[in-house]
């Protein structure tokens, strides 16, 4: 009864999960059991660390559908310049410093010469998410004048209501029509659009969500990764045995070599014995 209603505009479906409690309620209105649904991995988890804080939307702490941290760790490892999507509102996120926040880099794209989201930077050139996708992704579309086809380095494919209409937006042709034209993507390179960049009225957003699912599957079933500060190089390893030999070759007094050698080799092999277990 005494409990705080969220605000309406903060009550949201979550690719179609309900904003109901999965919490248990103490006597002083604490909450005592704490669980969610991610929507993208749909795993349950207790640990609220495991949430994913996302600066772009506004999720009632009472929401159980929300999104795990790998899950869109995941989507902003995929995305281009390490940029992602938000998979509810579509906003630009990135990682800094262990914490999503919205890239709000605008600039003068170097390549199309444009203001927009800034997601690379190589040397002095600056470049905006469409220009990279367009750079690893150049497909073949079809012109609505001529009828010809033409590689366009650029994700014309934002444009197209459906794979099979042609764009809103306009490109320079230099087959026959020598002017700018509407474009739709070839039908043979239709399947080479990246999911998670395809417009909402094509419907893949469940095979987005698929891909980043598998992932999270075969995370799972892997051996853990080790941190990276945590892995000790070969090199480092033999520095630190001959190293430590040396110390005990000095403290008994042994000038013999061989044995400083056969020395350092016991200490590799019972530091990397060590390291494995």
């Amino acid at each position: 009864r005494n409990r705080r209603r969220a605000p309406r505009s903060a009550e949201r479906d979550f690719f179609g999960g309900s904003p109901s409690l999965h919490r248990r309620w103490g006597k002083k209105g604490m909450a005592t059991e704490f669980s969610f649904s991610c929507a993208v991995c749909l795993e349950e988890y207790t640990d609220p660390d495991l949430v994913a804080q996302l600066p772009c939307c506004i999720i009632p702490t009472t929401a159980t559908t929300r999104f795990c941290r790998r899950c869109i760790e995941i989507i902003c490892e995929h995305g281009a310049g390490g940029i992602g999507r938000c998979p509810n509102c579509r906003a630009y996120l990135c990682i800094r410093g262990g914490n999503f926040e919205v890239s709000a880099h605008t600039d003068t794209c170097t390549v199309c010469q444009q203001v927009r989201t800034i997601v690379e930077t190589r040397g002095q050139m600056l470049m905006c998410d469409a220009c990279l996708l367009g750079m690893h992704h150049p497909l073949l579309y079809e012109c609505d004048g001529c009828g010809r086809f033409q590689r366009i380095h650029h994700p014309m494919w934002r444009y197209q209501r459906s794979p099979v209409e042609f764009g809103t937006e306009t490109w320079v042709c230099h087959q026959r029509c020598r002017a700018s034209t509407h474009w739709r993507v070839a039908v043979q390179d239709a399947l080479n659009v990246p999911v998670d960049d395809c417009p909402e009225t094509w419907g893949m957003r469940d095979e987005w969500l698929t891909s980043v699912r598998e992932q999270r599957l075969r995370e799972r079933h892997s051996p853990p990764r080790r941190p990276v500060a945590s892995r000790v190089r070969h090199g480092e390893v033999l520095l630190l045995s001959v190293a430590a030999s040396m110390l005990l070759l000095l403290k008994v007094g042994i000038k013999n070599w061989c044995g400083a050698l056969i020395l350092a080799a016991i200490v590799f092999a019972c530091m990397r014995l060590r390291k494995l277990a």
